[in-house]
């Protein structure tokens, strides 16, 4: 068996990038957020500005390689598939198309929220409301992300027994 080292770059790419935004959401929410909301006005925009200036470098850095890695990964499982001559589940397109669709609303709302334009202060002013739609929409993702992966059977049937794959068609 040989090493996969495009594949597992690709793989570290997509999930260090998920953990990023992920995290970066979750702590957002449940720390910062609320441990802001006692300060002072003016202190707490301070505070809000600042780190909203960091974590837009993080949001576009992870939406970029979630973006780039998630494409490559779907469509060298598409050719993983076909070459182990292997019928795709029924719902795997349609569930990665709301994945995909998941994935473009989070990096809106994650954009929005670190952005700085006047067009998306309405965002920003509601925060915490968008940061906890933001985190579902990413827990969903997380949860469909388990059920597509689950079913990658075809690179195991490219390393030799094609039976089980028959088998499994059966």
């Amino acid at each position: 068996m040989e090493l996969d080292l495009v594949g597992i770059l690709l793989r570290w790419m997509h999930i260090f990038a998920a953990i990023a935004l992920f995290g970066g959401l979750i702590y957002q929410r449940v720390v910062l957020w609320p441990a802001a909301a006692s300060l002072p006005d003016d202190v707490r925009r301070g505070l809000w500005e600042r780190s909203r200036s960091c974590w837009a470098r993080i949001v576009m850095i992870s939406a970029f390689f979630l973006l780039v890695s998630g494409l490559i990964n779907f469509i060298l499982t598409m050719k993983l598939f076909k070459a182990a001559d292997v019928v795709m589940p029924r719902f795997y397109h349609p569930l990665f198309g709301i994945k995909f669709l998941l994935a473009m609303a989070i990096f809106f709302l994650a954009s929005v929220l670190a952005g700085r334009t006047a067009g998306t202060q309405k965002f920003r002013d509601h925060a915490a409301k968008w940061l906890t739609v933001n985190l579902i929409l990413a827990t969903l993702v997380v949860a469909i992300s388990g059920i597509l992966r689950s079913t990658h059977i075809a690179p195991n049937a490219l390393e030799g027994d094609r039976t089980e794959i028959q088998d499994e068609k059966s």
